[in-house]
């Protein structure tokens, strides 16, 4: 089977087809990131996409594709330069969605009308069940599938998901995790993280106050195990069993 245009790539995808383990790790990592920054919450829209790029980025270095300035084993190098590095050899656009919709390849402001898609790109997502690898300059039907917006240059989601069955050497396989209800677990984590009460006692107060109390949750574990007796869920013996059991936490 020829290669996928980037010997890079080539190396990454053999890595991960072969390692399951590495493979496994992408697979959590992505949906980690995805209760970490949902990107339904546009303020995390951002911290998502940078998050899937650095577990790429991190994938590509246990492959070997990446290495720090002076190799895999220099102590204290600047993961900035990692990053670099990642970013030269491609563009990521990533999505929790399973379902295609517009990639915005590039944003602009003003008249645009005169930018190309021009950068090796990775797309990952659900929605192809993995990532794939597309060269627009190397594929010039597939660059002219991207047209102008009013504020950016889009391509449909189809292309790629099209354009890996039709290259599978440019396809990865694994699972990404599916953004089901648009909802993060705790969507003021990143802000809550900054303002730690070690160092901002006075900042963090309303994160503190918004925290259910022990008494609060209490109440709430009881009330559900009072339903599950009630519906024949739990019987009395157990239902008393469980009670004690959260009265002694």
């Amino acid at each position: 089977m020829a290669g996928s245009g980037s010997a890079h790539f080539d190396v990454l995808k053999k890595h991960m087809d072969e390692n399951s383990i590495v493979r496994r790790e992408v697979e959590f990592a992505f949906s980690a990131l995805l209760s970490a920054a949902n990107p339904s919450d546009r303020g995390l829209r951002f911290l998502f996409g940078n998050g899937a790029e650095w577990i790429l980025a991190a994938a590509a270095w246990t492959a070997g594709v990446l290495a720090a300035p002076a190799g895999h084993n220099v102590d204290g190098f600047d993961l900035g330069d990692l990053m670099d590095k990642n970013r030269a050899l491609w563009s990521v656009k990533a999505s929790a969605s399973k379902k295609g919709g517009q990639i915005r390849l590039i944003n602009f402001m003003g008249d645009g009308s005169k930018r190309k898609w021009t950068e090796p790109t990775i797309f990952v997502g659900p929605y192809y069940g993995g990532a794939v690898f597309i060269d627009p300059l190397a594929d010039p039907e597939v660059q002219d599938r991207a047209r102008h917006g009013t504020d950016a240059l889009i391509l449909p989601g189809g292309v790629p998901k099209q354009y890996a069955k039709e290259n599978p050497q440019n396809y990865i396989k694994f699972n990404v995790a599916v953004n089901e209800r648009g909802e993060s677990g705790d969507p003021y984590a990143f802000i809550k993280s900054v303002l730690d009460p070690a160092h901002f006692p006075n900042l963090s107060r309303p994160f503190i106050a918004s925290e259910p109390s022990i008494r609060s949750s209490l109440v709430s574990d009881i009330s559900k195990l009072a339903d599950q007796r009630n519906m024949g869920s739990l019987t009395e013996e157990q239902f008393q069993k469980a009670i004690n059991k959260v009265l002694d936490q």
